[in-house]
């Protein structure tokens, strides 16, 4: 699963995200990569990730219904930016 390939710039994922059977490798804004994958639901969106190292792990879940694409590529884009916040600034 950590065998991953280059996703293109125009799937909606930060630039230098890697891919490979489901695992999302994505570049940490303080360094390194955390391994995740999000996904949604009627009513609600989640991410997983944890650092390649293993020592931190988060959860990020939302509540969420919206009819438009913008609301959800910015929401998506609102739980990277805590899913990144909580890797990169863990005590």
């Amino acid at each position: 699963m950590r065998t991953t390939v280059t996703v293109p710039q125009d799937h909606g994922h930060p630039a230098g995200t890697r891919s490979g059977l489901g695992l999302f490798s994505i570049p940490l804004s303080c360094g390194g990569r955390y391994l995740g994958h999000g996904g949604t639901g009627f009513g609600y969106v989640v991410q997983t990730a944890t650092t390649t190292d293993g020592r931190r792990t988060v959860t990020v879940s939302a509540h969420s219904r919206p009819a438009d694409p913008g609301t959800a590529a910015r929401q998506n884009e609102a739980l990277r930016e805590l899913t990144d916040h909580a890797l990169c600034h863990a005590a």
